[in-house]
């Protein structure tokens, strides 16, 4: 007798072939059995009449690292039917942690709800932290380049010769811990002062380990071509597979005409020129973004303290009104209506508002709004998020529909109670995924369903390297969706944020039922994908 029979659906097993009629049979923690299986005994049976049957989704970039402490259920991702999640973006882990990176670190954890002991330093101490805790999803993990520059205290541009040996250090333990790769974020924070051959030579670690470099790059607006083409030369260098972090060009903010399809022309160019790339987007016209993105080096480069306490200077603040033309450059253009605050532990009543907004509350023009938030948040300041309205409805679809894109949503799983309710007030953390099939399928026919599953299922799953998850096929692990197609809703809006996905029924992760009849089951069957 077999353990679970998933009976009378429609399969889309994640290859983009049409979906067909079959059941599913699983045994423990694998597939067992796609076909027809009439009269076969189960422990238990799942109709699935009239519904989609799809492999789990594969978040190819995901931030949920962040709040795993906080939130091991996963309950916004899981019920949406993510059981696999690419953490570690955007240069930023949680490991390796010394005494330099305490600062830097610990703010960020109190922020996702976590304020218990870090009793971990290397990869392998954190991730056996996290299995005593247990997850809901499976994760496969990246070392962000932010975090090991903060564990050896490197702010500035230049790394020592001892700064290099010591990251390279860093970089073989978390390798050998298992994790993917390494990942940069070289738009904001650390990782934008570091100079290419410093990267380069950190790459080359993990290409060493045939293992993976993923970036936030350097500029996604008038510079994204030198920013792609330092990427390609990165991962050409290091040797590694590569993974291009939300490749999109933000609506006016300088970007020359026709720069996204030369950057996407480049990727193509260079996957025939051999090099294992892809590239990947968000499925909004909103996103995520650092609140300290826009503000000079010179102003944090000192330290979050330094910039915290320089804030407060009425003649850094005149400087400031002209120096922040980068990153969400529309803000410096006056473009405050494009921007939300995420969260902010000093102003909880304004999290969710617009500039403008918060403005007309606190009785003062949006820049010195934006000041006093970061001041107020002191050491801190380089953990508060912004959202922002930054593509057009016309790029969003060029993106989702390119062939070397996979579908990602870049943001943490959340939940609509407890700590984290209050930090993540936007349907992006509660519908990202399924927005994919609602909204570029079923409503603008933009891809089809099959081609859709294939970009959030089997080609993450094969670019970074998971050989038996993205699929539903005999021998793969039992990471298996059953959804509504009809009924598949996000109801979470921005006006009202707070509600989980509708249409996603059963969830299965290695087997174990973590989501039933829509419900949340508690189960924590997840596991870390460590590299082979």
């Amino acid at each position: 007798m077999i353990d679970v029979l998933i009976s009378n659906g429609w399969v889309a097993d994640g290859t983009g072939n049409p979906r067909y009629p079959a059941d599913v049979a699983i045994q423990g923690d694998r597939i067992v059995a796609v076909e027809r299986l009439n009269g076969a005994q189960a422990t238990r049976t799942i109709d699935a009449t009239g519904k989609i049957v799809c492999p789990g989704f594969v978040d190819a970039h995901s931030h949920s690292d962040w709040s795993l402490f906080a939130n091991p259920t996963a309950e916004s991702t899981i019920r949406q039917g993510v059981t696999t999640e690419v953490v570690g973006n955007c240069g930023e882990s949680f490991a390796p942690f010394t005494e330099q990176a305490r600062q830097h670190l610990t703010g960020r954890l109190a922020l996702y709800g976590y304020e218990g002991p870090i009793t971990w330093s290397g990869f392998g101490e954190y991730l056996e932290v996290l299995s005593k805790l247990g997850s809901s999803a499976n994760h496969v993990w990246l070392v962000g380049h932010n975090t090991l520059r903060a564990a050896v205290g490197l702010t500035g541009e230049a790394a020592s010769e001892d700064d290099l040996r010591a990251m390279e250090n860093f970089v073989r333990e978390a390798m050998d811990a298992g994790v993917h790769g390494m990942s940069t974020g070289l738009e904001y924070g650390a990782g934008r002062e570091a100079h290419t051959e410093e990267i380069v030579r950190l790459a080359k670690i993990v290409g060493q380990y045939d293992g993976y470099y993923t970036s936030h790059i350097r500029n996604r607006d008038q510079f994204l071509q030198p920013a792609v083409d330092e990427f390609i030369d990165i991962a050409r260098r290091g040797g590694t597979r590569a993974e291009i972090s939300h490749l999109n060009v933000r609506h006016s903010t300088g970007a020359a005409e026709g720069a996204w399809q030369r950057a996407a022309d480049t990727v193509e160019r260079a996957r025939r020129e051999g090099l294992d790339i892809l590239a990947d987007t968000t499925p909004f016209r909103q996103g995520l973004g650092l609140m300290t993105g826009i503000l000079p080096a010179w102003l944090l480069v000192p330290g979050p303290e330094y910039a915290a306490q320089q804030l407060r200077d009425p003649a850094v603040r005149a400087r400031l009104r002209t120096e922040c033309d980068r990153y969400w450059r529309f803000i410096h253009r006056g473009e405050w209506e494009r921007v939300r605050l995420q969260s902010s532990a000093e102003f909880p009543e304004l999290a969710g508002k617009t500039f403008p907004e918060i403005s007309e509350l606190l009785g003062q023009d949006e820049w010195d709004c934006f000041f006093d938030i970061l001041a107020a948040a002191g050491p801190n300041l380089n953990s508060l998020i912004l959202m922002g309205e930054l593509f057009t409805e016309e790029h969003m679809r060029e993106m989702i529909t390119h062939p070397l894109f996979n579908l990602a949503v870049d943001i943490w799983s959340s939940r609509v109670d407890g700590p984290l309710s209050g930090r993540t007030k936007h349907p992006l953390y509660y519908s990202g995924h399924i927005y994919y099939l609602t909204h570029y399928v079923r409503e603008t026919g933009a891809l089809r369903l099959e081609d859709a599953i294939r970009k959030m299922t089997s080609m993450p799953a094969t670019h970074f390297g998971l050989k038996d998850r993205g699929l539903v096929r005999t021998g793969y692990a039992a990471d298996v969706v059953v959804f509504d197609y009809a009924q598949l809703e996000g109801i979470s809006t921005i006006d009202r944020p707070l509600a989980y996905a509708r249409g996603v029924e059963q969830v299965l992760v290695n087997g174990a039922s973590v989501v039933h009849d829509g419900e949340h089951t508690g189960a924590r069957p997840g596991q870390h994908l460590l590299r082979n």
